[in-house]
């Protein structure tokens, strides 16, 4: 299992992972790969100097300002350079067979991808902003507007898996043997994790459980939005832990399609585009994910469905298909 780690400037990320080291456990450091394969990849190197200009590298050397200076002509200056290191630094993690990694931007670049979890470090606001203008010598101004460059902290919140309080009372190693011993392996979570993702009759994409009135649910849509809606028992609610799949034999079960379809794509988003794909192209991809499934029963749409709560759940970083890991059945026969 991979997991990733961020947190907010000033969250103190980097001391966990420091004491994740310190515990023996080797953490893949997005920043300092990025920074080391710019200075050391020819591919990059190319890259940059045709999109920035012949004065990128200096004396073999990354020009800082150079880069600065095109990153502050647009957003887009800035998304182009994203594109070229961010793919490098992610295949470059994948090859290090590290299973822990480190980014501050883990779901801005989309590195959450490539983990199984993710835990977001968290603090205080006022602590980061103290802890920020003590390590770096700037004003409190300045560490705003830094914070204010990136996602808001309660956001990073809602889309980890787990959080790590370091507000400087709290006990880090306390939480990180909690985290690494009792939830990552339990697979109790990972299955009440599965019955709280909805998909709700009449309504396109899946929802979050969010909470449980009397009467009604609430859930959270699993898009752009995230709106908050009631849900009620009328509305015909379905667990996807509770759906399944016709072929010519038993039914498979819904999480075990999504995990044939997440080997299939190598963690990916589906490589077929299911609005547009043919009748054909849809039954063909599908014979690639479950070669029984049953003609006479399984609809296009049926696919075509399939496919986009596929996309979903990647996107927002549930990649956990299986009822237990291959880890934790090795743990349970030790």
């Amino acid at each position: 299992m991979k997991i990733g780690i961020t947190g907010g400037i000033g969250s103190g990320k980097s001391y966990v992972c420091q004491r994740l080291v310190a515990r023996g456990y080797e953490v893949y450091d997005c920043d300092s790969a990025a920074k080391r394969l710019m200075r050391t990849s020819s591919d990059i190197r190319q890259q940059l100097t045709a999109l920035i200009g012949p004065d990128t590298y200096v004396n073999d050397q990354l020009n800082k300002a150079a880069v600065a200076r095109f990153l502050l002509i647009s957003e887009e200056n800035a998304k182009a350079i994203d594109a070229i290191v961010h793919p490098a630094v992610f295949r470059d993690f994948e090859a290090s067979g590290m299973k822990w990694m480190e980014s501050a931007i883990l779901y801005e670049s989309g590195a959450y991808r490539l983990v199984d979890k993710t835990i977001v470090v968290t603090a205080p606001e006022e602590v980061r902003i103290q802890r920020v203008m003590q390590r770096d010598g700037i004003s409190r101004e300045k560490v705003l507007e830094w914070m204010a460059r990136q996602l808001p902290q309660e956001e990073v919140r809602r889309r980890a898996d787990f959080e790590i309080v370091n507000d400087g009372e709290a006990d880090i190693d306390k939480q990180i043997e909690e985290i690494i011993n009792n939830k990552i392996t339990n697979n109790k979570y990972h299955k009440q994790m599965k019955e709280t993702i909805l998909a709700i009759a009449g309504k396109p994409g899946l929802y979050k459980l969010v909470s449980r009135g009397k009467n009604n649910l609430i859930v959270e849509a699993l898009d752009a939005t995230h709106r908050r809606q009631p849900a009620f028992a009328t509305d015909r609610i379905t667990s996807l832990n509770d759906i399944a799949m016709f072929t010519e034999t038993d039914d498979v079960p819904l999480m075990t399609v999504l995990d044939n379809m997440k080997n299939l794509e190598s963690g990916q988003k589906a490589g077929i585009n299911e609005k547009k794909a043919s009748g054909k192209e849809l039954q063909e991809y599908f014979t690639k994910v479950l070669p029984e499934w049953d003609r006479d029963r399984v609809q296009n749409s049926h696919i075509k469905k399939l496919i986009s709560w596929y996309n979903i759940l990647i996107e927002n970083g549930i990649t956990d298909f299986k009822e237990e890991t291959e880890e934790t059945k090795e743990e349970a026969s030790e």
